[in-house]
C-alpha cells in the first residue's frame, strides 16, 4: 500500500468513527495520521495536506468539548436535588417513579445527577429499557444528539442490554434523532438467539405517545388546537417543550390549567385524554436552553 492510498484509508477510517458518533477513536486515528505524515519527510512538507488533517481533527475535538464541556446550571444541595426527584415522580412503582424522578432533575439543570441515578437504575437491572431510552431523551434534549449517539453506541459494544432491548432501542433512537433530523450510522445490533429478540418491556413502548394536539380554551387562540411532539412520557405523566418566543402558548399553560381536550398520537391509535398542566420548568441549558417544559398528568390514559 502506498503513503497516498494508507493515508486516505486512514482518513476513511477515523471519518467512519466519527459519523458513528465514536469521536474518541476518530481523534486517536487523525492524531495516529498526523504522526504518520510527520514520519515521512516529503509528506511532512505538505502544508495544504497537514491543514486538511488539521481541521478534521479540530471538528471531532470540538465535539468533544462540546459533550465534556460542563454548563452553567445551579448547583442544588443533596437533599433539595431528593425532594425534585420525589415531587415530580408520580408512579406508584417506586423504580419506575426513580426514572421519572431522575428526569425532573435534568429539567431543573441537575444533569449530572440525573444520569448518574438513571445508570443506576440500568445497572441494577430495574427497567433497562425504560431508563435506556430517558437517558437517550435526557441527552438529546439537555445535552447533545452526539453525546445520545456516543452513549447508544457504547451500550452496543459493551453489551449492557440485551440484544432484544438494544434491537429495539435503536429504533427508538433512529426515531428521537428523525424528529431532530439528524442521520446518523448507528452501530448494528448483533443478532441474538431467536428467543431473546423480543424487549423485556415492549409494553411500554405500545402505550408510549409521541405527540399530542391540545384545543385552547382561552387567551388569543381560543377555539385553536396546537400540536407538539412529546418529549418524555411514563405512566399518566406527558411532557412538551414550548419555544420561549410563543409568549401566550406559555401564559396560557399554567401549573393547575385543566386541559379537557388533549389529542394523544401514539405508533398503535389516536385518542383523546384529559388532564392538569403540573409543572413549567424554563431550561437553563442544553440545546432547548429557554424554552419552557411543561409536564402534564392525564386523567384517563
Amino acid at each position: 500500500m502506498s503513503e497516498k492510498e494508507r493515508i486516505k484509508a486512514m482518513v476513511k477510517e477515523a471519518e467512519i468513527y466519527r459519523s458513528q458518533g465514536l469521536f474518541d477513536q476518530s481523534k486517536e486515528k487523525y492524531l495516529e495520521l498526523i504522526q504518520f505524515i510527520k514520519n515521512h519527510e516529503w509528506l511532512s512538507k505538505d502544508k495544504k495536506l497537514i491543514d486538511a488533517v488539521n481541521k478534521k481533527l479540530q471538528v471531532v475535538e470540538d465535539a468533544l468539548t462540546e459533550i465534556d464541556e460542563a454548563t452553567d446550571t445551579p448547583q442544588l444541595s443533596e437533599d433539595l436535588q431528593n425532594l425534585i426527584s420525589q415531587l415530580f415522580s408520580s408512579s406508584r412503582n417506586k423504580d419506575t417513579a426513580a426514572i421519572e424522578g431522575a428526569v425532573a432533575l435534568a429539567k431543573f439543570g441537575q444533569y449530572e445527577k440525573a444520569v448518574t441515578e438513571l445508570k443506576r437504575l440500568m445497572k441494577e437491572g430495574n427497567f433497562p429499557l425504560l431508563a435506556a431510552k430517558n437517558l437517550l431523551r435526557c441527552q438529546i434534549n439537555f445535552e447533545s444528539p452526539d453525546a445520545a449517539i456516543v452513549q447508544f453506541n457504547r451500550w452496543v459494544h459493551r453489551d449492557e442490554l440485551s440484544k432484544g432491548d438494544l434491537k429495539h432501542l435503536k429504533g427508538f433512537f433512529e426515531k428521537l434523532l428523525e424528529k431532530k433530523g439528524i442521520k446518523a450510522d448507528l452501530n448494528q445490533v448483533a443478532e441474538g438467539p431467536s428467543e431473546k429478540d423480543e424487549p423485556e418491556e415492549q409494553e411500554e413502548e405500545d402505550l408510549e405517545i409521541s405527540s399530542v394536539s391540545i384545543q385552547l380554551e382561552d387567551g388569543p387562540r381560543k377555539g385553536q388546537e396546537v400540536e407538539f411532539d412529546v418529549s418524555f412520557h411514563s405512566g399518566d405523566a406527558i411532557s412538551i417543550f414550548i419555544p420561549a418566543d410563543q409568549k401566550d402558548l406559555v401564559d396560557f399553560f399554567k401549573p393547575g390549567i385543566r386541559l379537557n381536550e388533549i389529542q394523544c398520537f401514539s405508533s398503535l391509535a389516536v385518542f383523546s385524554v384529559s388532564g392538569v398542566v403540573s409543572q413549567q420548568t424554563k431550561l437553563t441549558s442544553g440545546p432547548n436552553k429557554g424554552e419552557y417544559a411543561l409536564d402534564i398528568k392525564v386523567d384517563n390514559i
